[in-house]
């Protein structure tokens, strides 16, 4: 039917994985953003104990992703230097 979608629309096809300078960037500004959203908010709204709240929580996910992109990129290279060794 001339409605119908292509048969190749059904399928999923998932997309690489970042790496690099995507990575990086997506563990180090989605804290900051949030960091700048929840500062903006407690300007304008005067909440000011909940925004602190906010922002105690934004700023610990923002100290876990760098724990975590370290470690990432530790054994990353970690990896990389096991695989050299061998070949």
């Amino acid at each position: 039917m001339a409605g119908d979608p292509p048969a190749s629309a059904g399928r999923f096809r998932p997309r690489r994985p970042a790496r690099g300078v995507r990575l990086v960037a997506a563990f180090t500004l989605g804290p900051v953003a949030w960091l700048i959203a929840l500062d903006i908010a407690a300007i304008l709204l005067g909440h000011s104990e909940a925004i602190q709240l906010g922002l105690l929580v934004a700023l610990a996910s923002f100290a876990v992703s760098m724990i975590l992109l370290a470690l990432l990129h530790a054994g990353r290279r970690r990896e990389e230097r096991r695989y050299a060794a061998r070949g």
